[in-house]
């Protein structure tokens, strides 16, 4: 199902209380509402403005309603998600280990290597995300190198920042 939104602060009103899985929406001037949302989140402090529409251009967005799985664990997955509205939580073995929110990542890793997933991700409130998929960061790359290496970039610092975070707790945990 395809769902239409003037824009962003209609977004609200394009959630489906009842949908099991995330349904994409339309927004109207899709692109340069994707590009001031990449720009209001982390992703707007390393990219220009121009860059940043074009890197919009891939994303494509959708709506969560509270509890919806978007991401299973142990599944297959060649997507990740920049956060619009709302919050995700990350749950591994079924335990809340993060709750992300406005302008947070998910997925990263498997836009980068396409292996099961290592956690869920579920809307813990009416959510709106944009997605990425592997097939569009491909094109991304075909058609624009330099841009994509810096997205990929990005994503590589995100994830190495969590790991630091990750085995820093790990070490507090184990002593």
């Amino acid at each position: 199902m395809l769902l239409f939104c003037k824009n962003v602060t209609q977004i609200h009103h394009a959630i489906m209380i009842d949908a099991k899985s995330p349904q994409l929406i339309t927004i109207e001037n899709t692109l340069q509402t994707n590009a001031q949302i990449l720009d209001a989140s982390h992703w707007g402090e390393d990219f220009s403005w121009e860059q940043l529409q074009i890197i919009s251009y891939y994303f494509k967005p959708y709506a969560a309603a509270k509890g919806t799985v978007i991401y299973q664990e142990g599944e297959t997955g060649s997507s990740m998600g920049v956060i619009v509205k709302g919050s995700i939580g990350i749950y591994k073995n079924n335990r809340l280990i993060s709750t992300l929110r406005v302008g947070r990542t998910f997925g990263e890793m498997s836009v980068l290597d396409a292996q099961p997933r290592s956690a869920t991700a579920r809307a813990e409130e009416e959510t709106v995300f944009l997605s990425l998929d592997k097939t569009s960061m491909l094109t991304l790359a075909d058609r624009n190198p330099a841009l994509a290496f810096k997205f990929i970039w990005n994503i590589s610092r995100a994830l190495s920042q969590r790991l630091r975070l990750t085995s820093g707790r790990l070490a507090e945990f184990l002593d």
